[in-house]
């Protein structure tokens, strides 16, 4: 197999693995939806230009060992951002429910505060 097929078909495995980890990530909502539209963007940008692309010159310039440290070093990269963007979402959805729980606990503490100053005024009024 020639540089420019190995790089066409890298470009299409990844573009579908990409697409399906995007989808069960949306459906586990371990990714924001956000982060799901440009993953989903990405994918199918990878899969269209694998399918388009027709590297075939290639093979003069790059041999077939830096055609695998090429791949390996793009799906390395690919992952890591990947796992980056789950990692923000799941910080951002912690973050959220974090500053859900502070809202509720200062409304509790005001309604506190309240039954606090009502029951001194009925005290100093007796």
């Amino acid at each position: 197999m020639q540089t420019g097929e190995i790089i066409r078909v890298m470009l299409i495995v990844m573009g579908i693995v990409l697409f399906i980890n995007m989808i069960f990530s949306l459906a586990k909502k371990r990714m924001k939806e956000q982060f799901c539209l440009v993953w989903g963007f990405i994918s199918i940008l990878l899969f269209i230009s694998g399918i388009l692309l027709h590297p075939d010159g290639l093979s003069q310039y790059i041999s077939a060992s830096g055609t695998v440290i090429i791949v390996m070093l793009s799906i390395c990269v690919v992952w890591a951002l990947f796992y980056l963007s789950i990692q923000i979402s799941v910080l951002s959805r912690k973050n959220q429910e974090l500053a859900m729980q502070v809202s509720l606990l200062n409304q509790e503490n005001e309604w506190i505060m309240r039954e606090l100053k009502e029951t001194k005024e009925k005290v100093d009024a007796k």
